[in-house]
């Protein structure tokens, strides 16, 4: 089964547009297995049409966007001034996965931030997201010096 991989030698990339939402969202409740709300919709469109430019679609050979990566590059982190990019959310078609889309996106994101002099890319994922950490780790992603905190102030009321 050594050509699984293979797709990911055969995708185009381009960015992503308020046209995909629709789509990211389908490959995303696959993914987490539940209905997004309107509110990750509205978020969803929101960094689109700001850092749509920064993010990219994974485009199969028959057209179809089976794959997304958003990011945004920042200039504040804590005692630092550099610019680094951050992914915010990475997903591929179930139908898709193991064939290598996802590390051609990363690989996509990592060369267009180099080539706009960015020398740091970043991503938050939960440490029992044991696949999603592997992922990341195979695509050359280690332990960062900063840590994530958090306080939970009380429930939803949505």
């Amino acid at each position: 089964m050594n050509s699984i991989k293979e797709l990911g030698s055969k995708l185009t990339f381009r960015p992503l547009t308020v046209d995909d939402v629709s789509t990211i969202i389908d490959i995303d409740e696959k993914i987490v297995r539940r209905k997004r709300s309107e509110d990750f919709r509205t978020q969803l469109t929101e960094q689109i049409e700001k850092h749509g430019d920064e993010s990219f679609g994974a485009i199969s050979p028959s057209g179809q966007l089976i794959g997304y990566l958003l990011a945004e590059t920042k200039v504040y982190i804590y005692g630092s001034d550099d610019i680094s990019a951050w992914i915010i959310l990475l997903g591929i078609n179930p139908d898709f996965q193991d064939q290598g889309v996802g590390t051609a996106l990363a690989k996509q994101a990592i060369t267009h931030f180099s080539q706009k002099g960015i020398s740091t890319i970043r991503t938050i994922t939960a440490w029992d997201w044991g696949d999603l950490v592997e992922f990341f780790s195979s695509v050359g992603f280690k332990l960062s010096d900063y840590l994530t905190l958090e306080l939970n102030i009380g429930q939803k009321t949505r």
